[in-house]
C-alpha cells in the first residue's frame, strides 16, 4: 500500500501544500515508507499543474514503492462541476489487508466500493456507516451536520480520515466563535439534520443532502463556506 495527497490548486499553487506534507510524511512514516520532502517538489507541483493545464483544479502526489526505493508521483486532473452532493448511506465491509481508515493510501478499494454502492443508487457519494451504526465519513470527504443550531462531525476514532479541509474548518470554527462539535454520529442524527455538508481538501465544504432530500446551500454557504474562505486567506 502507498500513501497520497490530493490538493486543491490555486493559481498552479497548492495553497494547503504544508498540511499536505505533513499527513503525507506520518503516513509515509506508518507504512515505513521513506520520504523527505524536498523544496523541488513543490516547484514540480507547479510545473506540472501549469503543463497539464491544471492552475486551478486538482494536484495529486503519491509516493509509490518501487523495488527498493520510493517513486514520488504527481498528476493533476480536472475539478468536479458537482456543486451539491448527493448522499447516501451504504453498507460494505472493510476488507482484510485494507489501509488504515485513518490514512489516505491506496488501494482504495474500499472506498471505490462504496462511491460504486452510492452512484448505482444515483447518488455523488457514499456515506460509509460502521457495523455499529456509526455514521463515520464519504468515500471523497468528511461529513457534517447542523443539529440543534451547532455543525458536528464524526469524531477520529481511528475509523474516520482526519481530512485536511476538516482541520481547517474546525481551527476558523474555533476562531470565529461558531458551535462546531466533533463526536459519534448516529442516522437518527443524519436525518434530523438541520443542513449536511461534504468536505475535502479540494473544494472546501460542499452544500450536501440525501437522495430525495433538499440542501440548505444557503446555510452551508453562510457559515461553513465563510469559514473556509478565511482559512484560505489566513
Amino acid at each position: 500500500m502507498w500513501p497520497f495527497e490530493t490538493m486543491g490548486a490555486r493559481g498552479a499553487e497548492a495553497p494547503l501544500w504544508p498540511r499536505h506534507l505533513a499527513r503525507l510524511s506520518s503516513a509515509a512514516a506508518r507504512l515505513d515508507l521513506a520520504f523527505t520532502p524536498t523544496p523541488q517538489l513543490r516547484a514540480a507541483a507547479t510545473e506540472v499543474l501549469l503543463k497539464n493545464g491544471h492552475a486551478d483544479d486538482v494536484l495529486r502526489l503519491s509516493l509509490v514503492p518501487s523495488q527498493a526505493r520510493v517513486q514520488v508521483v504527481l498528476s493533476s486532473r480536472s475539478r468536479s462541476p458537482v456543486r451539491v452532493v448527493k448522499l447516501t448511506p451504504t453498507l460494505v465491509e472493510r476488507p482484510e489487508g485494507a489501509p488504515p481508515a485513518d490514512v489516505k493510501a491506496e488501494p482504495r478499494r474500499f472506498y471505490d466500493e462504496v462511491r460504486q454502492q452510492a452512484q448505482d443508487e444515483e447518488a455523488d457519494d457514499g456515506i460509509v456507516v460502521g457495523v455499529d451504526g456509526a455514521v463515520l465519513e464519504a468515500a471523497f470527504g468528511n461529513l457534517w451536520l447542523r443539529l440543534n443550531g451547532s455543525w458536528v462531525t464524526p469524531g477520529l476514532d481511528g475509523r474516520v480520515l482526519p481530512g485536511i479541509g476538516r482541520a481547517v474548518l474546525l481551527e476558523q470554527a474555533a476562531a470565529a466563535g461558531v458551535p462546531c462539535v466533533e463526536r459519534a454520529v448516529t442516522l437518527a442524527d443524519l436525518h434530523a439534520a438541520e443542513a449536511l455538508a461534504h468536505s475535502n481538501a479540494v473544494y472546501g465544504p460542499r452544500p450536501a443532502c440525501l437522495l430525495g432530500q433538499r440542501a440548505a446551500v444557503a446555510l452551508v454557504e453562510q457559515e461553513l463556506c465563510a469559514l473556509w474562505r478565511r482559512g484560505q486567506n489566513s
